[in-house]
C-alpha cells in the first residue's frame, strides 16, 4: 500500500492507477499453472551474478539447456559447469551419486547431497533422466530433420520522451540447434540513435563430437575460458556475491551469440582436439576495430587431466599492425582431493608496440591462486590471493578482480559458506585490495575493502526469503547498503518484495542516504497463454553515490539493470502471449515517473516499449 500512496501523492496516477488495479483483478480470477523458465532463469541470475557482464548469452545458454536438457546418466563435470549456478563440490557429489545409482527420474535430486531445495528446483528446468544409449552416427540428413529453429525479431522505442535522435533499436536474430552437437546462429544488430546504415551482423556455427578426437568446433563468433580467466575468459564474470562457490563456467571454446556490437569477443575459428586426457585448443582470430585497424588474435591451449589433477598452459599473440602487438601466457592448475582443492594461474603480458621505450614497461605478470576446504558438511571455507602489475594487460582476462580490468591490483579474499541449522543459509566474504597508482574515479595510489554477509531462509518449498547487508570502503567513500527480499512461489504466482537502502559518506562531506522498495507480481494464466508480470516500485535517492542498481524482467533473453537515482517511482508491465504451438509474442512497457525537482532537466516521465516476437520450428 505505500507504494501505491506514494504514486497517488506525487503524481496524481488517477488512471495509471485504476488501470493497474483492473490489471491485478483479472489476473485473480483466474486459476493458475507452474512458474515460467523465464522466471526460474532470472532468480537464478539475480543469485548468482555480479551485475554487469554478458547477461543475454548466460540467458541464452540456459534457454538451451533447457529446451535440450543434460542427460544425469551421462553428465559430464564440464556440461554441469555450463549452469554456473552449481560449486565444484555439488557437481563431485551429483555425478558420484549417479556413478553409483543411476537415476530413474529428477525425484532422486532430493537425495543428492549438498543440494538444497531450490537447486533442486533450479535443477529441474535443465536436466533429465533418461537411459544411457549408444551414440548414433550423425547423418547431414537428419540434422535438418530433426533440428530445432528459432527465429526472433525485437524492436524497442527508448526515452521515447526525451531521445535526442531516433529512439528505435532493432534486432532479428536466427538460431539452429541439434541436440546441441550442431548449433547456427545469425544476429543483426541496429542501435537506437544510430543511423539505419550502421547495422551490426554477427554469426557463428558450432559443431560438438562429431568426429573422432574432435571435441569443439567454433566458427564465426566465439568465446574462450581457461583457468582463471588471467589470460582468456568470458564476458559474462561471476564476482563477489552471496554464492560464494559458484562455477567460472565450463573451460573451452564455444559460440557467442549474445545480439551486441561490444568487442569482447572473438571472431574467426577454433577447435578443441581431444587423445585421452589431453586437450589442445588453436584460435585465431581476425577483427576490424571501429578506427578500421584490424585485430588479429592467435591463441593455444594445452591440458591435460587426470585424476584430481588438471595442469593447463595458454597463450595469445595481439597484432594490431607491424609496430603493434602484444603476448600474452599463463600456466594454471588445480588439484583436488576429498573435500580440500587448490588451483592457481600465472601470467605474464609483453606490450611489443612503440610506446613501451623500457623493459619495465613492456613486461607485466599476475597472479591468481587460492584454496577451498569443507571441513565438515554444511561448512565451506574459501580463501584465494590475487596480484596484478600495473603493467600487466590482457584484453581478453576475465579474473576475479575489483575493477572491471585485470590491472594494478593486490588483495585477499576470504568467504565462507554455512548451512548448519536446517532451512538456513548463511554467506560472508571480506575482500581487501590495493592500487599502487591511479584508477578510474581514483586520483592516486589508495587500498579498499569490502565485507558483505548475507542470510537465506526457506521455510517452505514456496517461500525463500534473504537478508544482506554490505559495507565497502572505495578510497575516500564509505557505502553501506541493505537489502531485504521475499520471494514467494504458489501455483501460477509468483510475488517477489524487495526493500533496498543506501548510505554514504564521502570524505568528510555529510552522510548521504538512498531507498528504494518495490512490489512484484508475476502470474501464469490457466485458460489463456498468457502471462503477466508487473512491478510498482518507488525510490528516493538524491546523490548520485547513493545509485541503487535493481534487476528488471524484460522480454525473452534480455534484462534491464537500472540505477534508481532522483525522487520518484517505477512501474512496468511484461506480457507474454503463446500463439499456437510455433509462436509466440512478447511486450514490456514501463514508465519512470520524476519529482518535478528531480529531473536532472528532463522531462518529469521516462518512457519505453519493447516488443519481441519469437517463432520455434
Amino acid at each position: 500500500m505505500p507504494i501505491f500512496l506514494y504514486f497517488c501523492h506525487h503524481f496524481e496516477g488517477r488512471i495509471v492507477m485504476k488501470q493497474l488495479l483492473i490489471v491485478i483483478l483479472l489476473t485473480i480470477s483466474i486459476g493458475a499453472i507452474g512458474q515460467s523458465v523465464g522466471d526460474i532463469i532470472a532468480d537464478i541470475y539475480e543469485q548468482v551474478a555480479e551485475y554487469g557482464g554478458e547477461w543475454e548469452d548466460y540467458c541464452q545458454e540456459l534457454m538451451e539447456l533447457h529446451t535440450h536438457k543434460i542427460n544425469l546418466n551421462t553428465a559430464t563435470a564440464a556440461e554441469l559447469e555450463r549452469l554456473r549456478f552449481l560449486s565444484e563440490r555439488q557437481i563431485d557429489e551429483l555425478l558420484t551419486y549417479v556413478d553409483k545409482h543411476p537415476m530413474a527420474s529428477i525425484a532422486e535430486l532430493q537425495l543428492v547431497p549438498c543440494l538444497r531445495e531450490y537447486e533442486v528446483r533450479n535443477l529441474s528446468y535443465f536436466v533429465t533422466a533418461e537411459p544411457v544409449k549408444q551414440t548414433a552416427t550423425l547423418y547431414p540428413r537428419e540434422v535438418f530433420a530433426y533440428a530445432k529453429h528459432e527465429l526472433t525479431l525485437r524492436t524497442d522505442a527508448r526515452n521515447i520522451e526525451n531521445a535526442q535522435g531516433d529512439p528505435m533499436y532493432g534486432n532479428l536474430r536466427y538460431r539452429f540447434n541439434y541436440h546441441n552437437q550442431v548449433l547456427a546462429g545469425w544476429t543483426m544488430l541496429r542501435e537506437a540513435g544510430k543511423p539505419w546504415e550502421a547495422l551490426h551482423y554477427g554469426g557463428y556455427i558450432q559443431l560438438n563430437d562429431i568426429a573422432p578426437h574432435l571435441k569443439t568446433l567454433v566458427v564465426g563468433n566465439f568465446q574462450g575460458q581457461f583457468g582463471q580467466g588471467l589470460v582468456l575468459g568470458e564476458s559474462l564474470r561471476f564476482g563477489k556475491s552471496s554464492h560464494i562457490f559458484s562455477t567460472n563456467g565450463a573451460e573451452g571454446v564455444r559460440k557467442y551469440s549474445s545480439v551486441s556490437d561490444s568487442y569482447d569477443y572473438l571472431h574467426g575459428i577454433a577447435a578443441t582436439l581431444q587423445w585421452g586426457r589431453a586437450e589442445i585448443t588453436p584460435l585465431y582470430s581476425i577483427r576490424q576495430e571501429r578506427d578500421s585497424m584490424w585485430h588479429h588474435v592467435v591463441g593455444l591451449n594445452a591440458t591435460y587431466k587426470t585424476r584430481g589433477i588438471k595442469v593447463g598452459l595458454t597463450a595469445l599473440e595481439e597484432v594490431y599492425r607491424r609496430d603493434s602487438c602484444h603476448t600474452i601466457f599463463g600456466l594454471n592448475a588445480h588439484y583436488k582431493k576429498g573435500r580440500w582443492a587448490v588451483w592457481g594461474e600465472v601470467a605474464s603480458s609483453y606490450d611489443g608496440s612503440a610506446r613501451c621505450d623500457t623493459a619495465m614497461s613492456r613486461w607485466g605478470w599476475g597472479t591468481i591462486m587460492g584454496t577451498s576446504w569443507v571441513p565438515t558438511e554444511g561448512l565451506s571455507l574459501m580463501l584465494f590471493y590475487r596480484y596484478y602489475s600495473p603493467t600487466y594487460h590482457s584484453r581478453y582476462a576475465q579474473a576475479f578482480a575489483e575493477t572491471s580490468k585485470v590491472n594494478d591490483e593486490n588483495g585477499v579474499y576470504i568467504g565462507t559458506e554455512i548451512q548448519l541449522v536446517p532451512k538456513w543459509r548463511f554467506s560472508i566474504y571480506a575482500d581487501g585490495w590495493y592500487f599502487s597508482g591511479p584508477k578510474y574515479g581514483i586520483p592516486q595510489a589508495s587500498w579498499g575493502w569490502d565485507v558483505m554477509a548475507q542470510a537465506d531462509y526457506n521455510p517452505t518449498e514456496a517461500a525463500l526469503m534473504f537478508w544482506k547487508v554490505r559495507a565497502k570502503r572505495k578510497y575516500v567513500t564509505d557505502t553501506y547498503s541493505l537489502r531485504y527480499q521475499f520471494n514467494w512461489d504458489e501455483g501460477g504466482w509468483h510475488l517477489r518484495t524487495q526493500l533496498d537502502g543506501s548510505l554514504v559518506k564521502k570524505d568528510t562531506a555529510q552522510v548521504t542516504w538512498g531507498v528504494s522498495v518495490f512490489q512484484d507480481i508475476a502470474y501464469t494464466f490457466r485458460r489463456v497463454p498468457i502471462t503477466l508480470q508487473l512491478r510498482v516500485q518507488g525510490f528516493d535517492v538524491r546523490n548520485w553515490d547513493n545509485r541503487i542498481y535493481i534487476y528488471e524482467n524484460d522480454v525473452l533473453y534480455a534484462s534491464s539493470i537500472p540505477a534508481m537515482y532522483h525522487v520518484g517511482g517505477r512501474l512496468y508491465l511484461n506480457m507474454r502471449y503463446k500463439i499456437g504451438d510455433h509462436l509466440s509474442a512478447y511486450c514490456r512497457v514501463s514508465e519512470t515517473l520524476y519529482h518535478p525537482n528531480w529531473t536532472g532537466g528532463n522531462k518529469p516521465t521516462r518512457t519505453d516499449v519493447h516488443l519481441m516476437l519469437r517463432a520455434t520450428f
